[in-house]
């Protein structure tokens, strides 16, 4: 509505200029206000109540006129936190003529209460001019397990009485069973150990036996393992698609460690976002790794399968190296 009172000002405007002018033959140029051609935004968050750890999508959406460009301001701030894993859009036209397009963007949520999601830019332009707009604020809840308060949880039930006598056979027999099972749990914990030590840190080369891992270096080691086992790094003709898939790995495990957008950035673009959360050295091995990646990926050099494995271990290297609990472990 605002748009079409805009747009029948302008008119009215023009419409007097005419008329004022219509004697000395000369014409007036009324401009439209930029206003006229900003697109409707919104945003909305599904869903908007989880848990903490919890993933959630937030969705922001533009309708805009032929010949305006719209687009998301980089980085995109969600707010501390939520930590964006990854972002997508998709456009398609509406009955009026106008093209909408819905940005999806997936976080996970790591702090506990009532967030706001604050207000996203989105910049347009139109008739060679530039402008920016912002979405309504967003409002979610995480909580925890419990919650702040658990309205069914019982009364202290009152004490008693201990048994009278001591029968030695059910105490047996009680002992045997909860020996039985320990023994059980023993074993089935370090088999568990075992092979997730195998799969996900031993092939790392480096000697991080008994580190602990948090989600972020787990699932990106997982996805790495997932590469190797799929045989694309041995196929000559698949080789490439490889090294791609370990790019999106790394850029990934990096925006989440250091809490920097990582999408649709470039190898500089990522390592200056990387210059204010990660030290000097973490940047150089990660220079040095990209570089090697893009080589093959848009230098046209074909990679070999065992620099295609090694490329794969120095990914796991940087991941274990840059893990909190490994860099305490080393210390």
């Amino acid at each position: 509505m605002r748009r079409i009172a805009l747009v029948g000002i302008a008119l009215a405007c023009a419409a007097s200029a005419a008329r004022a002018d219509s004697g000395s033959g000369s014409a007036t140029i009324i401009q439209v206000p930029l206003d006229a051609s900003a697109p409707e935004i919104k945003a909305a968050a599904s869903p908007s109540a989880l848990a903490l750890g919890g993933k959630l999508t937030v969705f922001v959406t533009a309708a805009f006129d032929p010949g305006v460009e719209v687009n998301l301001r980089e980085p995109v701030e969600l707010g501390g936190g939520l930590e964006v894993i990854r972002r997508t859009a998709t456009d398609h036209t509406r009955a009026d003529g106008r093209t909408v397009r819905e940005w999806q963007i997936e976080a996970y949520a790591w702090d506990l209460g009532d967030l706001m999601i604050p207000p996203i830019a989105v910049t347009f332009t139109a008739a060679g001019h530039a402008g920016q707009v912002e979405t309504n604020p967003v409002p979610i809840r995480v909580t925890g397990v419990l919650g702040e308060k658990d309205e069914t949880l019982r009364p202290s039930a009152p004490p008693i009485a201990l048994f009278h006598y001591f029968d030695w056979q059910w105490w047996a027999w009680r002992g045997g069973i909860a020996l039985l099972a320990l023994v059980v749990g023993v074993l089935v914990g370090r088999r568990f150990r075992r092979r997730r030590v195998v799969q996900l840190v031993t092939s790392v080369g480096v000697p991080v036996r008994g580190a602990r891992i948090d989600l972020t270096s787990e699932r990106a080691l997982a996805q790495l393992l997932a590469i190797e086992r799929s045989g694309v790094l041995d196929r000559d003709d698949d080789r490439k698609g490889g090294y791609m898939d370990m790019a999106e790995v790394l850029r990934e495990y990096l925006g989440g460690r250091y809490r920097v957008t990582v999408v649709d950035l470039t190898t500089g673009e990522l390592l200056n976002a990387l210059a204010a959360a990660a030290p000097s050295e973490v940047r150089e091995m990660v220079a040095t790794w990209l570089e090697r990646c893009d080589v093959v990926k848009y230098g046209g050099s074909r990679a070999s399968g065992d620099e295609a494995h090694r490329v794969l271990t120095d990914a796991r290297a940087m991941i274990m190296t840059t893990t909190p609990a490994a860099m305490k472990a080393a210390a």
